[in-house]
């Protein structure tokens, strides 16, 4: 009895079976709507026919139909892997269907398959008839595999054709901005945002982001704001106001002229580099200090406009200790000039810097015991040379330097000619920088250079390897209210080996000739503390161990220092 109700019910049906999805797709400009139906049955049906039909039914109901509507109703339901099954099939058995390849290849692009996505929506628009609203998301899927050369492609395809102008010219300005054309993508966003205003927020905040990488902080600012006044509660807006922040520390960074003043005082436990072998030490003695450095340095980081770069530095270093103020007492004042040019994807300045040292020294071998010399010209020291950096990704920088040292040194007290220290040589060096969070980096670095010296005694090559950390310790809230807590972590080790024999004598006080080998290990621990937007105060604990093959080299150092670094 249920079964015949249920048969002259859908008997008596306007239609038998019908099904009509609407799909509706943000991404396309409009509906696609597909109708099936079947004709109503009349009454007069055999009785051989119903028993089929009763024996059939539940066994067709119990299999999902293998139709292009029924694809395109999984997909209206977010069933996407569902509909990539039904349409994959569909398109199988119909390979001329453009509406097949498109519906299949959106379904891939939601599971984010854009591989065959990009194959079935390729195909949507070259079959016949071809569906235009294909086009846009064939570009944005390719737009998310990097193949940027295909998405211009068929962007021009879009324009010519006058496909969905307004996110077709949007569409441009992401695949300008992914290869750092600025100004293209700021030209195009600005398009899109002038053909539909609906688009408008959305292009605000990728002309933002675009002036920001053309580092015009004033202008990406400027555009945030307007991100965040089109609707303040959006999701874009959020995002918008994290950017302000970021651009308001960085314009206060991109000053033109910075200055920074620092003073540290603390303890040397080896002012001298007494030998760590007495016999070798001699009667060294008073070799703790008390310490004092203190350091002024200006820094000028013109914003110019367009892809060249320019920075210089003048600084000055004072260094003064309570024991050895009349030999170890030094002064020193550096500038250095670095203009560049930016090629989007990497950037090369040319590095030229200049170091003058003065030291409290008198150079005779053998000074008199109410000696007081004045501060005497050490040092002139030279580097000159290109350095490269590579954005690798948003968190490496790489850099590269290849260049010149060369180093005078003045009232030397050398014995013979081939003490004598002047020298000349290659420098370089790589080095790699990860931000592995934020306010958080690792730096590796790597050196290298030679010493072609004009005493033998000194000519030398000494390979580097180095290891910087830094990472914040107070949570986001915490700093926002006392100031962020850096711990700085620092290792490294040097290799010098000098090239010529030279006299020495071992623990034992034997002379002989022995070509110098030095290994140098420093390694400190420190924490930075910006109590203050312009102000931290900074602790730091510095070991230095030399080891070398001539004892009177070998020599270990403790230096503790804390001071105040203040920044205007």
């Amino acid at each position: 009895a249920t079964l015949c109700n249920i048969f002259w019910c859908l008997v008596f049906s306007e239609r038998l079976l019908g099904t009509v999805v609407v799909l509706f797709n943000d991404s396309l400009t409009g509906m696609v709507t597909y109708t099936k139906g079947f004709p109503m049955r009349k009454p007069s049906i055999s009785l051989m026919f119903l028993v089929v039909f009763f024996l059939f039914v539940p066994h067709a109901w119990s299999q999902q139909p293998v139709t292009l509507e029924e694809g395109i109703r999984q997909y209206q339901l977010e069933n996407y892997e569902e509909a990539v099954d039904v349409l994959a099939q569909v398109r199988a058995n119909n390979r001329a269907s453009s509406a097949a390849a498109f519906f299949l290849g959106m379904a891939h692009k939601q599971v984010m398959d854009y591989p065959k996505a990009v194959e079935n929506l390729q195909a949507a628009v070259t079959l016949s008839p071809p569906i235009q609203e294909a086009l846009i998301e064939l570009v944005d899927a390719l737009y998310q595999m990097d193949r940027l050369d295909e998405a211009r492609k068929w962007i021009a395809v879009a324009e010519k054709e006058g496909v969905s102008p307004a996110r077709t010219a949007f569409l441009k300005g992401l695949i300008h901005s992914k290869e750092n054309d600025n100004p293209a993508a700021i030209s195009a966003f600005e398009n899109a945002k002038r053909i539909d205003s609906a688009l408008s927020q959305a292009a605000e905040f990728h002309i933002g982001v675009s002036y920001m990488k053309d580092r015009k902080l004033d202008k990406a600012k400027e555009r945030f704001q307007a991100v965040v006044q089109h609707d303040a509660l959006s999701d874009l807006a959020a995002f918008a106001r994290q950017y302000q922040s970021v651009l308001e520390q960085a314009i206060e960074q991109a000053r033109p002229l910075r200055l920074t003043v620092g003073i540290m005082s603390g303890y040397d436990t080896n002012m001298v580099t007494k030998p760590i072998d007495a016999a070798a030490a001699g009667d060294i003695t008073d070799e703790k200090a008390a310490v004092l450095s203190s350091s002024v340095r200006l820094d000028y980081v013109p914003r110019l406009d367009g892809p060249w770069l320019f920075n210089a530095q003048a600084a000055v270093v004072s260094t003064v200790n309570s024991n050895h103020t009349h030999s170890h007492d030094s002064f020193a004042n550096s500038f250095s000039i670095a203009p560049g040019y930016n090629f989007s994807s990497f950037a090369v300045n040319f590095t030229a810097s200049y170091t003058n040292a003065l030291l409290r020294t008198d150079p005779d071998l053998s000074p008199a015991p109410d000696s007081s010399p004045g501060y005497k010209r050490y040092m002139d020291y030279w580097t000159f040379g290109p350095t490269l950096r590579v954005m690798v990704n948003p968190n490496n920088i790489l850099e590269v330097f290849g260049g010149y040292d060369k180093k005078a040194y003045f009232n030397q007290k050398a014995t013979n000619q081939e003490s004598i220290r002047d020298s000349a040589g290659l420098r370089t060096y790589i080095s790699w920088i990860w931000l592995f969070k934020e306010n958080a980096f690792l730096n590796l670095r790597y050196d290298f250079n030679q010493d072609h010296a004009d005493g033998i005694y000194w000519e030398s090559a000494t390979n580097r390897i180095t290891a910087n950390l830094s990472i914040p310790l107070f949570s986001e809230e915490t700093a926002k209210r006392a100031g962020q807590l850096h711990l700085q972590v620092t290792g490294g080790a040097a290799w010098q080996d000098y090239r010529y024999e030279q006299p020495y004598m071992d623990s034992q006080g034997n002379p002989g000739m022995i070509k110098r080998r030095d290994t140098l290990y420093t390694g400190s621990l420190g924490l930075s503390w910006a109590f203050s937007k312009y102000a931290s105060f900074i602790i730091q604990a510095t070991r230095t161990k030399n080891d070398s093959n001539m004892p009177v080299n070998s020599y270990e150092r403790d230096l503790y220092m804390s001071g105040f670094e203040f920044r205007y």
